[in-house]
């Protein structure tokens, strides 16, 4: 496993917070932090009110962009990885299933746990989003142009 590989897997492991970007379908931008989740192909799963405007876009226009990044890191020293995906509520109640679970081993508060299936279909408020990655890059070493620095990125498998 090269370095960049390994070291977007640390990120993605350390860090419960994404940022993930939806759009209209005129193309009208929208961003939400969401606490999240990953299955052993760095599928991405988060919960989030079927209201939220997040949620609302992504029924409109299932692409998304993701990004995970160490926003306490110190200047110079940031770090993220970045996923165009396709997104999609879940609906079959063994996806629902795989994914509270994976869900609930990241949470640490009883009042975000889910409990049972009906919380995150019919008229329960949640619902389950899984982020399925097409292409994902990570910040590589960046370069200097004109005396400025300019971060570049390469693209990589997680799955090797």
């Amino acid at each position: 496993m090269n370095k960049y590989i390994k070291k977007a897997k640390e990120i993605i492991i350390s860090n419960i917070y994404m940022t993930i970007s939806t759009a209209s379908k005129v193309g009208k931008p929208w961003i939400s932090p969401v606490f999240f989740a990953y299955d052993e192909s760095y599928n991405l799963y988060w919960v989030s009110n079927k209201n939220a405007l997040h949620s609302k876009l992504l029924r409109g226009n299932p692409q998304a962009s993701i990004v995970i990044f160490d926003s306490c890191a110190t200047e110079g020293q940031g770090d993220g990885v970045y996923f165009e995906t396709k997104v999609k509520e879940l609906s079959s109640e063994k996806e629902m299933k795989e994914a509270m679970e994976l869900f609930n081993k990241r949470v640490t508060r009883d009042e975000f746990r889910i409990k049972k299936v009906g919380e995150v279909t019919k008229q329960g408020v949640w619902r389950i989003y899984k982020a399925t990655p097409f292409r994902i890059s990570k910040l590589t070493e960046g370069e200097f142009i004109s005396d400025q620095y300019v971060d570049k990125r390469i693209e990589i498998e997680l799955n090797k």
